[in-house]
Parts: structure tokens; C-alpha cells; sequence
């Protein structure tokens, strides 16, 4: 062999090297490198209940380099039983050096809802999902991290925590058409017709008080007609008139409107369209 194929050989053997390395790394799921104890791993809030609200610090305990793969609806459980667990809602990989640590910001959103929201410094251990409508949501909401974060929590609490699926709520309500229906699927319940805003408090928590109904109602006319859309109570009281004696052409209507309902008592309530003066169409609210 001559020095000039030798020089080759060298820096062929140098390009691969890094390859090698990369290609060195181990994937493992953060579950089974814990079971495996293959890594060591802590896990604790940094105040708050939803995005990156969880500080993760993870030790490599073996001589070689780790992926470790945090997977889309597995939960942190919280130590302290009065504060909520975390829904964990995005997918990441984490590389570990041999024997290295990293800290990684973990997102997600509180799946108790009926409990205080975590504080700063309150610790979590770390449990492998097996509840396949919490993941199949959880893989949605990985892939659609866009939408509006009050849509997605309220969603996680209705498929976790049985909360009224009508509070899926977005300024925006095209963006969460898709998640509504999800949502029905996985609970195997219909989709409300409409939508409430719900309350928060200064924590971002729940308030099972609507703050604003959107709504929207379907009807067909068959001839030009004077239209009236009216919200009543259950004894018939006039609450609001989103429409009053329209003059409207023949054709298929989607008629939207948004209720202002922070004042209203809760209860059930009655949309009705009156199309020259006769009820065609009436639908109940529940407040």
C-alpha cells in the first residue's frame, strides 16, 4: 500500500468516526430506562399547572449514551395529594453523555382538576400511562400544539376528569373543531352544539361558571321570511334576542351568535327560531 492510499484510508476512517458515534447512542422509553434503572431521574414544579411547568433533572447512570424518549400522555403524579398530577402532552427526546445529567423543562397540563395547582419546588414521580383514550388524546394534542391552551386543558379535563365537553373553548372556534370531535369519539359522547367559555381563577384553575355561550344554529327557509331567534329561560322568560324580525331570503342559514352569560343564573335555557311568527326550531342549554 502506498503513502497516498494509506492518507486515504486515514481520513475515510476519521469521516466515519463521527457516524459511529452518533449511531452509538441507545433509544430507550423514560419508563423502561427507570425500570432498567438506567438513569436516575427527578422531577419537580416550577409553580403552575400548565406549558413548561415541570423542571426534569436526569442522571445517565451507565457507561454508554442514552435517547431517553418521553412519550405524549404519560402522567407525573404529584407527592403532595391535595396538588394536581401533570398530564404530560409533548413528545421529546433526551440525549444523555455516559454518565451525564441534563435538566429539561417537561410540558404539560394539570389532569386533577379538583385539586390545588402545584406550587414551586412541589415534587412528582413519574408513572407509564395505560389508559388508551388519555394517550390517544395526548398524541393529538402532540401534533397540534398550536391550538389554544385553555382548548387543550379543558379537553384533558373532560377525557381525564369528566368535565362538561361543551367548555372546549378557542376565540378562534375553527381551531378547535377537530379537537371537539376527538373528543366525542374518545368519550363516546355527542358534541355540544354549543360552546361555554368557562371561568378561571387567578391560578388558571376551573370555575364552573360560564363566562359566554357560543353558538351556532342551522335552519333552511323555503320562501323569503321574517326570522326572530330568541334565548329563553325554563319559564319562558325572554333572556336575549340574538335575532329580531329579519327579513330573510330563501336558502340555508348557519346563524352564529355569542351569549354574555357571567350574570346568569345557572340552569337550562331554550334558543328557539320563530320563522313568521311560528317556532320551527328549539334547542336547550344547559348554564
Amino acid at each position: 500500500m502506498n503513502y497516498t492510499t494509506c492518507i486515504k484510508s486515514l481520513l475515510l476512517l476519521l469521516l466515519l468516526l463521527p457516524l459511529k458515534n452518533v449511531n452509538a447512542f441507545t433509544t430507550i422509553s423514560i419508563s423502561e430506562a427507570l425500570a432498567q434503572k438506567k438513569i436516575d431521574a427527578s422531577f419537580i414544579s416550577k409553580g403552575g399547572h400548565s406549558g413548561e411547568c415541570v423542571e426534569m433533572k436526569i442522571v445517565n447512570l451507565t457507561n454508554d449514551q442514552l435517547n431517553i424518549q418521553l412519550d405524549a400522555g404519560d402522567k407525573l403524579m404529584s407527592e403532595d395529594s391535595t396538588k394536581q398530577n401533570i398530564f404530560i402532552s409533548h413528545t421529546d427526546l433526551i440525549a444523555l453523555a455516559p454518565k451525564g445529567t441534563r435538566l429539561k423543562n417537561i410540558y404539560g397540563f394539570c389532569c386533577a382538576v379538583t385539586k390545588h395547582s402545584p406550587t414551586k419546588d412541589n415534587h412528582f414521580s413519574f408513572v407509564k400511562n395505560s389508559n388508551g383514550k388519555e394517550v390517544k388524546l395526548a398524541s393529538f394534542i402532540n401534533t397540534h400544539r398550536s391550538i389554544d391552551e385553555e382548548a387543550l386543558q379543558h379537553a384533558i379535563w373532560v377525557v381525564c376528569n369528566g368535565e362538561d365537553a361543551a367548555g372546549i373553548y378557542a376565540e378562534d372556534m375553527t381551531e378547535v373543531q377537530e379537537l371537539k370531535k376527538l373528543v366525542a369519539e374518545i368519550t363516546g359522547k355527542p358534541i355540544p352544539w354549543y360552546t361555554k367559555k368557562f371561568d378561571r381563577d387567578s391560578t388558571g384553575m376551573l370555575v364552573r361558571r360560564a363566562l359566554k355561550l357560543y353558538a351556532v344554529m342551522h335552519f333552511d327557509l323555503m320562501q323569503p321570511s321574517e326570522v326572530t331567534v330568541v334565548i329563553k329561560d325554563a319559564t319562558g322568560n325572554t333572556m336575549k334576542i340574538p335575532m329580531q324580525e329579519k327579513l330573510l331570503e330563501r336558502g340555508h342559514y348557519d346563524f352564529e351568535y355569542n351569549w354574555e352569560t357571567n350574570m346568569i343564573s345557572p340552569g337550562t335555557y331554550y334558543a328557539q327560531i320563530y320563522c313568521n311568527g311560528q317556532m320551527i326550531q328549539e334547542k336547550e342549554i344547559i348554564l
